[in-house]
């Protein structure tokens, strides 16, 4: 026969929530224990008697074989809790000795029915069931201690049952781990004032769960036998504890070929907490397959492979965050403690984690593919500037213009080249928006205090920083192929460059300068943090040296506007025009109708180019007909002799009520 697996905890915190502890209705709570525990007792045919005579029935190890078992036992625990309750709220108020008598004889049955549950559940149930068995009766036995003002016994059971319950929940899911620290947050005004009573040291500033860790061990690992005076089953529980740690560990090696993983992320400075062992897993095996694809040469045939790995276990890494936030946002809802309402926030922190590693990844493989197309024509091997380490223009645009007109073809070999550069580039740039509204789609869930930790906020001024930096490099490559001698614009090509150079360079360069500002520690060896640094995050140096080229490529695009032999595409303006001189381009002035906002700054009016001179505009006043012109001044006739004739045929009314009858049609 199969152990019994029961959910203890799960089954308490529902039943109390449902059934009138919500509202604080011991009595109607205690009414349901009875009704319910009548129907169980029924069902298993373990019926106290009949109506003429009682029989006590007890639960036993020998007949103990089924989950009704279980229950049983519980409920009866919880009866007498639930009456030991409402006692005490009457105590509260009338301060008689014998309601706090009866609160502890009470107190004393609820213990009674969950020790006889602990003794006998390791016979017929799992080795989960009966730990959780051992953490509900040393709860109810803490309460017990704490009536009757023994402190040591009260703090004693309450950090051995905050143990055995973190211990349990460890490797589970997020419900279980809401529903196990809910219960164990009740204990927590026993653990505050059994430790002053105590006098532990610290204690009043101190955390409970700390409090309880410490007490365990230095106060119960090193007193065993005085702790067994108090519990008597202490030397029980901790032998099914190391079991248990034993069996997880044999576990998490069989599955793995490793230790155990740790449940927490060290990403941007910050660390969060989850408590699900498969999450962790996964991204434990994320992080190593994307460190062998860092490693990897990226010209060798295994890099696409290995980086297209690191994309799929990432990927997995988002679905199990996204699962177990959906799981721990439902049980938060039920179990309302500190504990289970921090569990959302780390797992979209993990989900926000994924998010950025896919989007590194992902312009991690345009990048490369463009370096690769460089390498192959024999260009500087630069990852994050190919084909503009060079003299600037000079590089893809020859000095001498005659030399051009030869048909010459020595710096204009890689016509193909820039083509695919240009597409690689803005791959890249698609990658990036793509990334930011995920981004925002995440950091709308997050909290104040998860943002703050990892410093989400930030990662959206990078990302836009990076577009507008890949922006500029694909509109540069853009023009480099507009001046090539296949296609000869050298117009488009200066249109192109003057966006480079007036709008994605400084737009990047702001937000670089900002980001530099606050810029987060990164974690020294981790994949993703180096990924995110060489392709997500750009530097001002990398965006001045893009601007630097540009200004270059830009004066010698000028000069062939001038002498450019397509006469035809020459605006009228000629040679003195702003796209051959650029200094003569329009000037900015302010304009109060339209507004900017900064970053943490106010509204202030925004600068735009002075096109056209408002001051010498003359407004004259043009005559304008009026809208009702025509009815007003058109003669309506009414044949009155007709009304009147019509109005003396009829009776009752007045003559004047009679013409208003006619007019409407009467």
């Amino acid at each position: 026969m199969s152990p019994v697996a029961f959910n203890i905890f799960e089954y308490v915190h529902t039943a109390r929530q449902t059934h009138g502890i919500r509202v604080q209705d011991y009595q109607r709570y205690r009414r349901y224990c009875t009704h319910r525990l009548h129907s169980v007792r029924k069902a298993i045919k373990l019926q106290q008697g009949t109506s003429k005579a009682f029989r006590k029935q007890d639960v036993t190890a020998d007949m103990a074989s089924k989950p009704e078992h279980v229950e049983v036992l519980l409920l009866q625990a919880e009866r007498a809790w639930a009456y030991a309750m409402e006692l005490r709220e009457q105590y509260t108020r009338t301060e008689e000795p014998r309601q706090h008598q009866h609160v502890v004889r009470r107190l004393r049955a609820a213990c009674k029915a969950a020790r006889q549950l602990t003794n006998i559940a390791p016979r017929f149930c799992d080795r989960r069931t009966a730990l959780t068995a051992a953490a509900y009766w040393l709860q109810l036995q803490s309460q017990l201690s704490f009536e009757t003002e023994q402190w040591e016994a009260a703090l004693d059971c309450a950090a051995l049952s905050r143990i055995v319950s973190d211990q349990l929940t460890r490797d589970s899911g997020a419900q279980l781990y809401a529903l196990s620290q809910a219960m164990v947050a009740a204990l927590d005004p026993i653990v505050r004032l059994a430790a002053y009573r105590v006098r532990v040291p610290g204690a009043q500033h101190a955390q409970p769960a700390s409090i309880a860790t410490q007490w365990y061990e230095l106060n119960m690992k090193a007193a065993a036998s005085r702790v067994s005076t108090t519990i008597s089953e202490y030397d029980d529980i901790v032998c099914a504890l190391e079991a248990l740690a034993e069996e997880t560990r044999a576990k998490a090696s069989d599955d793995t070929g490793s230790a155990a993983f740790a449940n927490k992320l060290q990403w941007r400075g910050g660390r969060v907490t989850f408590a699900d062992r498969e999450l962790a897993s996964l991204v434990e095996k994320a992080q190593t397959q994307l460190a062998i694809a860092v490693e990897d040469d990226r010209e060798s045939p295994s890099a696409a492979e290995t980086l297209d790995a690191a994309t799929a276990a990432f990927k997995r890494v988002g679905r199990s965050a996204r699962r177990c936030y959906a799981e721990s946002a439902a049980a938060a809802f039920k179990a309302h403690s500190v504990a289970s309402d921090a569990l959302p926030p780390a797992y979209l922190v993990v989900q926000l984690y994924s998010t950025c590693a896919l989007g590194a990844v992902a312009v991690a493989k345009c990048v490369g593919e463009a370096q690769a197309i460089a390498a192959q024509h024999g260009a500087t091997s630069n990852i994050l500037m190919p084909l503009l380490s060079g003299s600037g223009a000079d590089a893809w645009v020859a000095e001498d213009l005659p030399q051009t007109s030869d048909g010459s073809d020595a710096k204009a070999s890689g016509l193909p080249t820039l083509s695919r550069l240009v597409l690689c580039y803005d791959k890249a740039r698609t990658q990036l928006a793509a990334l930011k509204t995920r981004l925002a789609n995440v950091l709308g869930k997050l909290t104040p205090e998860a943002n703050r930790r990892v410093r989400a906020q930030q990662l959206v001024e990078e990302v836009t920083a990076a577009a507008a930096y890949y922006a500029g490099i694909r509109n540069y490559y853009l023009a480099m192929l507009h001046v090539s001698f296949r296609y000869r614009q050298p117009l488009d090509a200066l249109a192109l460059l003057d966006t480079v150079v007036t709008e994605d360079v400084p737009r990047a360069a702001a937000l670089a300068a900002l980001v530099g500002r606050d810029a987060t520690p990164r974690l020294e060896g981790s994949a993703v943090e180096e990924l995110w640094g060489r392709f997500a995050s750009v530097s001002a140096d990398e965006v001045a040296r893009l601007g630097a080229a540009a200004k270059a490529a830009l004066l010698t695009t000028c000069a062939l506007c001038g002498t450019t032999s397509r006469a035809e595409a020459a605006p009228v303006g000629g040679p003195q025009a702003w796209y051959c001189n650029p200094s003569t381009r329009p000037v900015l002035v302010t304009n109060d109708l339209v507004s900017c906002r900064g970053r943490n700054a106010a509204e202030c009016p925004a600068r735009v180019p002075k096109l056209v001179d408002l001051s010498e505009t003359a407004v004259v006043a043009v005559p304008v007909k009026p809208l009702f012109y025509d009815l007003a001044a058109a003669a309506i006739d009414f044949d009155m002799a007709t009304i009147d004739a019509r109005a003396s045929k009829q009776s009752g009314g007045g003559k004047l009520g009679a013409i208003i009858g006619s007019l409407w049609g009467r």
